[in-house]
């Protein structure tokens, strides 16, 4: 068998046996050395054999003519193979900022276009008190305020009314102690001028306590007044005087 095995003709489980064992025995691995020797031996006792010519430059064509087989070639996953899903995150991110972005944006300018307005308002609100003060004040200052006092018949309390009157400047009038009225009627103030029929100058409620006031209504300036009256119309006012008079005055 160390022959067979030096020879190479063992084969399969038999040569795994046999290697197994040589390697654990001190007296076989000496035995197989000898028979390689005389394997070598036998090589070397052949006599040599030289090949044709053309045999020779057969297999040299053969040798020329072989291309070893390419290796395998690894794909690798291309960059957009993984680049793609990361950029399509990257978008929705960013397309969802934006949206924010702008909402919000949107909602700072409302904000400030409100804030703008209620500043706008403000002033104005501001200003027109001023104005109306600043006239209110002229008014019952001007020596040139005629002062009138209105009177009803006796009654208790008496209504009265207060007009102050500058033709150029123009008209405040205080009304205090007048009776409540029904929804579908009110009180309307009248300007008598020196000549021609009598000028409303406008309508006004009373409170609970019969108060009531107009203040600088829209009159024609420089007319000159003898008399101021008061009298109950239908809700709305009327272009001349129709309903009874609770107070009159005369410019004295």
């Amino acid at each position: 068998m160390f022959d067979e095995y030096a020879l190479g003709v063992l084969e399969g489980e038999e040569k795994r046996s046999f290697e197994s064992h040589v390697k654990g025995c001190p007296e076989c691995s000496p035995k197989l050395g000898e028979a390689r020797a005389r394997v070598a031996l036998l090589a070397l006792s052949a006599p040599q054999a030289h090949p044709s010519p053309a045999a020779k430059e057969r297999l040299m064509d053969r040798v020329r003519a072989y291309r070893p087989p390419a290796p395998p070639v690894r794909l690798r996953a291309p960059f957009w193979g993984w680049g793609v899903p990361l950029l399509a995150a990257a978008v929705i991110v960013l397309a969802i900022a934006t949206v924010l972005l702008v909402r919000r944006n949107h909602e700072m300018e409302q904000r400030l276009k409100d804030l703008q307005g209620q500043v706008v308002l403000i002033k104005k609100r501001e200003t027109a008190e001023m104005t109306r003060a600043g006239t209110v004040l002229e008014i019952l200052t001007s020596p040139r305020t005629l002062r009138v006092s209105l009177f009803a018949a006796p009654a208790h309390p008496v209504p009265q009314g207060k007009a102050f009157y500058n033709p150029q400047k123009g008209l405040l009038f205080y009304a205090a102690n007048l009776p409540r009225l029904p929804s579908d009627r009110t009180y309307q103030l009248w300007l008598v001028p020196a000549q021609g029929k009598p000028i409303s100058a406008g309508i006004f409620a009373t409170d609970e306590h019969g108060n009531g006031e107009v203040l600088l209504p829209s009159l024609p300036p420089g007319i000159t007044a003898k008399a101021f009256a008061v009298t109950v119309e239908p809700s709305g006012g009327e272009p001349q005087p129709t309903g009874k008079k609770v107070l009159i005055g005369v410019v004295s």
